[in-house]
Order: C-alpha cells, then structure tokens, then sequence
C-alpha cells in the first residue's frame, strides 16, 4: 500500500468552535487533550488534574 491509498483510507472529523469554546479530545487517565479556538486560530493543548495526597 502507498502512501496516497493510506491518506485515502484517512478521514478527518472538522468541528467548528465559537471564540473562546473548547472540544475536548480524548481523555487518558487524569488528563485531557482538548482542542481550543483562540483568536481565531485552533490550538491543540493537554491539561491534567492534580491527584491530592
């Protein structure tokens, strides 16, 4: 298989965002990687939550 059937067989999901909305991505364990519309411009980050002791 080349690489051109390879990017066929791909199909990208498109979401639009609000300024300032967030589409949350996938989640993995205590973190999340989430998609951010700033100014504009979409931002891919990673955040996670603190475990208390």
């Amino acid at each position: 298989m080349n690489n051109e059937e390879q990017y066929d067989q791909v199909e990208p999901v498109y979401e639009k965002l609000a300024p300032g909305e967030i589409l949350i991505i996938s989640k993995e364990g205590n973190c999340i990687t989430y998609a951010a519309n700033e100014q504009g411009k979409v931002v891919l980050k990673k955040a996670c939550l603190l475990e208390d002791d």
